[in-house]
């Protein structure tokens, strides 16, 4: 089953690098949560396995306090990540007993061994207390009588009891309850109402036989969906019963894998398993009457002896036994024998394969197993030791453009062999004295000591050009770029701030078209941490509709109202608007754009049926198509279906696509399907980007509309503005004789309608006209200006 994680984090950028790591490791990162309050949400709703806690969060919150808060109410494991190991941080974080400690920053295989080890520990701990409950069960009521008490047919069942003469197998619960005293009756009553543990005698006369006693243990275990409660009983009349009891008892506790020992209330052994001897190398006899807090060696000779006669103790322990080497949880818990004296048992689990896989992360030491360069652990040591010393260094940040393609299509093999190759010449293109670290995955780090601008270029030069040569694999030769980040040191910056900026700058190389470097500058933190604000916020802002549609008209040569375009607007309340140029690319590669575009299919025909009570039935909306949802071919079927739903007509919809959407194939099926479906084809932005004349030979495409760039500036003095009028004015021309309409968009003053006007234009658009408007401001401006108007086209 995969393990999920929630984490508490306040760094936006670290949220990224620990989601890219478990995302990688085939862990679920179930959400993010920045304060005690978002925690527990997270906690109620998804029941994580395992939560990632930062200690220092923003706002004054300590990660310290929430994690007491969840350990008093949950049993979830807690691993801290923080960039502070001083003592104080480290003795109070002891105190919430976390099953893990990183400190910032660390590696992709620090950080999921460490997860892991988490859970195995937990799986251990919860194995122990189910073996501690099933050792008290066994003790309780093994291989007696048992009693199953049905709620739902109120009966009661007596199984496995052979010299329970004066019980019949199966009585309802009135006449079982009918044998006790009147004080009794309503306790047990009560007991089987409530299917609590319960714990009584019961003393039968029957006449013409001897007076017999039976003990009767009513517990709170049920099965069998929960309505049938377990019980036990025994006759007591025959000591032979009890001592064939204790026989039971101490065969489960002789059989079972963990160690268990009892002692008195003076830490003497009375009893000792066989499990336990075994670690030990011993026999029983040699541990009877021995004390429990001599019999485990020391961890230091001076050490003092330890006191292991407390109830509830946790502790772990190690011992060795012919060259084997045991580690060992310890549980101790006390009871009641019965006759008024204490003891103690401790139970004794084998943790030795964790402890191992804990040596062995420790042995990974330095170096990266793969490339033979630096991993995350050597990288934090010569970033604390500049940091430290206060000498000037910076951080060159390296990742591999479109290695995951490579991974995918020839195998994470060849991609190995691509990551070795990489480090071999990263060595050989840097000083002695600067170091090259494998940060994870496809991404490098180069730590340099020097702040030197020309020093910087140079290295950043002989780095790039290390992907100048193909690189030669085992399924042939390929030939790769990397975007580059560099972030110097200036004043008391914490290492790991520097590293982030490094981060923030390579991810705009590859923002930039990758294949480049960039320099860290303060305004790239700001536009990254924007993305991220945007980025994060897409999901919440569709469900909440947030993101709605605006309405621009667009007008006909005689003033009438031809067609509606629908435009996406998205206004945080919190924040202001956000531009359609800032959103939409994000959300076309974070595929959101899908729900975008569902979202105003919507809206779009709420609003013609909106306008149609007014009459204006024959106006017709252009709705906007990205190239992604266009390669989706589903989006057929979805159009189709949202016709159906809102009893539209296919033909009341002009799709209006980009230019750059007729360079894909997938793109041009899906579009003519969509337009079997009777909807209109309009291209948008003509005469920029990729869009040429020839385009306008295919039937698939209905009208187009001419971008903004191309209209002149008036008054037409300057040969550039003449030359854009003639070209403007020809494919009206053009389109005119072809029987596709044409529209003009960007008319902002009356020269630019009535130079429309005069080449023929027969739809314009624009701010002159009137601005985006929502639904209600739409239908005011249709009522004041075009309630007579309405043509069909």
């Amino acid at each position: 089953m995969t393990p999920s994680v929630v984490i508490v984090e306040d760094s936006l950028v670290e949220i990224m690098n620990i989601q890219n790591i478990l995302v990688e490791s085939e862990i679920r990162v179930l959400g993010t949560a920045i304060n005690a309050e978002q925690l527990f949400a997270l906690i109620e709703k998804e029941s994580p396995d395992l939560i990632l806690m930062d200690i220092n969060l923003g706002a004054g919150e300590s990660g310290i306090d929430i994690a007491k808060l969840v350990a008093e109410q949950f049993a979830i494991p807690i691993v801290f990540t923080t960039s502070y190991c001083d003592d104080t941080t480290i003795s109070n974080a002891l105190k919430v007993s976390p099953y893990g400690y990183l400190v910032k920053p660390y590696g992709a295989l620090s950080l999921t061994t460490t997860i892991l080890v988490a859970l195995e520990r937990k799986r251990i701990e919860h194995e122990l207390a189910s073996s501690n409950r099933r050792f008290a069960m066994a003790s309780e009521i093994a291989k007696l009588g048992v009693l199953e008490i049905d709620s739902a047919s109120r009966s009661i069942v007596i199984e496995s009891v052979d010299n329970l003469f004066d019980f019949p197998r199966k009585l309802t619960v009135e006449n079982f309850l009918s044998l006790f005293t009147d004080e009794q009756r309503l306790e047990v009553a009560e007991a089987i109402r409530l299917k609590t543990n319960y714990l009584t005698t019961l003393q039968l006369k029957i006449a013409g036989r001897e007076t017999r006693w039976y003990q009767v243990v009513l517990s709170d275990v049920v099965w069998k969906k929960e309505y049938v409660q377990i019980g036990a009983i025994q006759d007591i009349s025959i000591l032979q019963h009890a001592q064939s009891n204790l026989t039971i008892a101490d065969r489960v506790v002789s059989e079972i894998k963990e160690g268990v020992l009892v002692c008195d209330a003076n830490g003497s052994i009375v009893k000792a398993n066989k499990a336990l001897c075994e670690m030990l190398g011993c026999e029983p006899s040699e541990l009877i009457s021995q004390d429990i807090n001599k019999i485990f060696p020391k961890e230091r000779k001076h050490d003092p002896r330890p006191n292991y006669l407390i109830d509830g103790l946790r502790t772990d322990l190690t011992i060795v036994n012919e060259g084997r080497r045991y580690h060992l949880v310890m549980s101790v818990t006390s009871f009641d024998n019965g006759s008024g004296e204490t003891h103690f048992v401790a139970i004794l689990t084998d943790v030795s394969d964790l402890k191992s896989s804990e040596d062995q992360l420790k042995l990974l030491a330095f170096t990266d197993a793969l490339t033979g360069a630096g991993n995350r652990n050597h990288l934090n040591n010569v970033v604390e030791r500049f940091s430290e010393s206060c000498e000037p260094f910076s951080i060159i940040f390296i990742d591999i453009d479109e290695f995951k393609l490579i991974n995918d299509t020839h195998g994470h093999e060849v991609g190995d062999e691509i990551l070795r190759t990489c480090a071999s010449r990263f060595k050989a293109a840097i000083r002695q004295d600067d170091s090259v670290f494998r940060f994870g995955g496809d991404e490098f780090v180069v730590v340099t000591g020097t702040t030197c601008e020309k020093h910087l270029s140079n290295v950043t030069f002989r780095l790039s050009k290390c992907f100048s040569k193909s690189f030669k694999t085992s399924s042939g030769s390929f030939n790769i770029s990397a975007s580059i980040g560099v972030a110097t040191s200036t004043g008391n910056i914490p290492a790991v701030d520097l590293l982030k900026n490094a981060d923030i700058a390579m991810f705009s190389a590859k923002q930039n078209g990758k294949n480049s470097t960039v320099v860290f500058s303060e305004d790239l933190s700001k536009n990254i941490e924007y993305r991220l604000f945007i980025q994060q916020g897409l999901k919440s802002a569709i469900q909440d509709k947030q993101i709605t549609a605006y309405y621009q008209p667009i007008i006909g040569a005689k003033g009438e109202i031809i067609a509606i375009e629908a435009l996406a607007r998205w206004y945080i309340p919190s924040h202001g608007p956000v531009s359609p140029d800032k959103f939409i690319p994000i959300a076309e590669r974070s595929n959101h754009i899908h729900d975008i575009g569902l979202l105003m299919l919507d809206e779009v025909c709420f609003a013609i049926k909106t306008i149609d009570r007014w009459g204006f039935s024959n106006v017709r909306f252009n709705l906007n198509m990205s190239a992604v949802q266009l390669q989706n071919s589903g989006v057929i079927d979805l159009f189709a279906e949202r016709f159906a739903f809102h009893n539209i007509s296919a033909k009341r919809i002009v799709i209006e696509i980009t230019e750059s959407t007729l360079q894909s194939e997938k793109a041009r099926e899906v579009l003519t399907a969509i337009k079997q479906l009777g909807v209109t084809i309009s291209i948008d932005d003509f005469g920029t980007g990729f869009s040429c004349i020839s385009e306008l030979a295919d039937e698939a495409y209905d009208s187009i509309k001419i971008d903004r760039s191309l209209l002149p500036d008036f008054p037409l003095e300057t040969r550039g503005g003449l030359r854009r009028s003639l070209i403007i004015e020809n494919v009206v021309s053009m389109c005119e004789k072809l029987g596709m309409p044409c529209t003009l968009e960007g008319l902002e003053t009356a020269e630019q309608v009535n130079f429309a006007k005069k080449i023929g234009a027969r739809a314009m658009q624009g701010f002159y006209f009137s601005k985006p408007l929502n639904l209600e401001g739409l239908m005011e401006f249709l009522q004041a200006e075009f309630a007579t108007k309405t043509v069909n086209v």
